[in-house]
């Protein structure tokens, strides 16, 4: 016959579920999974590569990502072939909604792997730009603040930046 003492806590351990008595020893829980998701979204297996390639071989473009997946931005990277006459790149704004906004990044696909890349950190450059700038909720607020920011490119309301333009040449002597 078992004693009182041990009846009791036996009676004790019956009634604690399974799931909690585990959960004593279960690992510690994983960090919360962002319900975004990955900041910065290749949008095709050459997008991937592309954003593949500039974080493994690039600090700069590392940095680029990083500052994105600290930011109120998701970034879709496209690579394409329809991008207007003597363009390599662009952005452009989607929409912002939840709290979060959304732009479109365009490089031309073909060119090769490292020219790409470049190009593409070139435009992350501005991403990181319109991150600084939560007036930015639009189209017309994007061009706004590259009429303020921007260098006037050839092309009529075609803007760049100094620091576009710089970080695209660091990338590119990253990759050697």
């Amino acid at each position: 016959m078992l004693s009182p003492r041990i009846r009791v806590f036996a009676l004790c351990l019956a009634l604690i579920p399974p799931c909690t008595a585990l959960a004593a020893y279960a690992e510690p829980a994983a960090k919360p999974i962002d319900p975004i998701g990955k900041r910065l979204r290749g949008l095709s297996p050459r997008a991937n590569e592309v954003i593949k390639r500039g974080t493994k071989r690039s600090a700069t473009f590392r940095t680029l990502v990083d500052t994105i997946s600290k930011s109120d931005l998701v970034v879709y990277l496209e690579t394409t072939k329809a991008l207007p006459s003597g363009l390599d790149g662009r952005l452009m704004f989607l929409t912002a909604a939840g709290g979060v906004r959304y732009l479109h990044v365009q490089v031309m696909g073909d060119l090769d792997l490292d020219h790409l890349v470049a190009v593409a950190a070139h435009e992350l450059q501005h991403a990181v730009e319109v991150a600084t700038h939560p007036e930015v909720v639009d189209a017309a607020s994007l061009a706004a603040l590259y009429q303020r920011i921007g260098i006037p490119g050839i092309v009529k309301n075609r803007y760049d930046t100094l620091g576009a333009q710089s970080t695209g040449k660091r990338v590119r002597a990253e990759l050697g």
